[in-house]
């Protein structure tokens, strides 16, 4: 039983990584495209996703603070709020 439970949160910590990886490159690439962007509607709507982008990421920053401080011997744990915190450099809005 503690394999399972354990497993899952190993899946859980990988599915949140791989969201944070989107989030910043996504990020990343909507930032590029506004620099170039001439079209008021597309820039609206990019600008848009960017705030959904944003407020997605702080909800993995704030469920990664919650399970490090509830297990604060975990290296996944530790590893996934560092790499979300971490991801705010490429979000700019």
């Amino acid at each position: 039983m503690h394999k399972k439970l354990h497993s899952n949160s190993e899946s859980l910590v990988l599915t949140l990584c791989k969201e944070i990886e989107y989030i910043k490159i996504r990020s990343k690439n909507i930032n590029y495209s506004l620099k170039t962007c001439h079209n008021k509607l597309l820039t609206k709507r990019l600008k848009l996703e960017l705030v959904k982008l944003n407020q997605a990421k702080s909800k993995i920053i704030s469920i990664s603070k919650s399970l490090l401080m509830n297990n604060s011997n975990d290296l996944s744990l530790e590893f996934l709020f560092e790499i979300s915190r971490r991801s705010s450099t490429f979000q700019q809005i």
